[in-house]
């Protein structure tokens, strides 16, 4: 099911995220309209699956984690890279994110969106990006966004809804993988996998990016 809404405008996108990030727990960043528990189990399955990607590059040296949200992620990336840069637009997700990984040396946090990467000079061995360029629905932005992340990365993690029965977001626009390859300069699949969960589907996706 593709889901399209009207293009909103930057401050509504910022708006929508700073209420999310005064949910509780895991519905900041999943639907809250699920069981918490699914929520859970999901959160658990996503990070063995992005787990298991990173380990297919074996030596990871630095990764950028895109829309890291409050954390939940970040950990699972650190396990497998020497330096791990998480970003996100919205200060409270940032906030969180930086208490729960406080315990966690190697992790940088930086407040900016995936359309304006701030490194010119530097690129990365890997991008993780979950659940993320869903939320951008402007053609012009999400072309902008897959090649800051081409040019800043060798290869992508990439997770996204293809099919969902119910809307994943209040702003949202599903892709297949092949839009994303076709969007991502020079990127070739690796490796796809499938998440099944409440009746949707993602794909789990290794890809090789060899720049601009």
């Amino acid at each position: 099911m593709q889901q399209i809404t009207r293009t909103p405008a930057p401050s509504e996108v910022a708006d929508e995220w700073r209420r999310r990030a005064e949910r509780a727990g895991l519905s900041r960043v999943m639907r809250a309209s699920q069981p918490a528990e699914l929520a859970a189990e999901t959160t658990a399955r996503t990070i063995r699956l992005v787990t298991d990607l990173l380990r297919s590059l074996g030596d990871v040296g630095a990764a950028l984690e895109i829309g890291c949200g409050m954390g939940r992620l970040t950990p699972a990336i650190a396990a497998r890279a020497r330096a791990v840069t998480a970003i996100d637009m919205t200060p409270r997700m940032l906030a969180l994110a930086r208490e729960n990984c406080a315990h966690l040396s190697t992790v940088d946090f930086v407040r900016t969106k995936v359309q304006r990467l701030p490194w010119q000079d530097k690129r990365f061995d890997v991008a993780v990006c979950v659940w993320v360029l869903m939320h951008v629905l402007d053609d012009e932005e999400i072309a902008e966004a897959c090649g800051a992340i081409a040019a800043a990365a060798r290869h992508l993690v990439l997770v996204e809804y293809e099919e969902a029965d119910i809307p994943v977001g209040r702003f949202s626009r599903l892709r297949t993988v092949e839009e994303y390859l076709d969007l991502l300069p020079g990127a070739r699949l690796l490796e796809r996998r499938d998440l099944h969960y409440g009746g949707d589907r993602s794909f789990a996706a290794l890809i090789a990016l060899d720049g601009r």
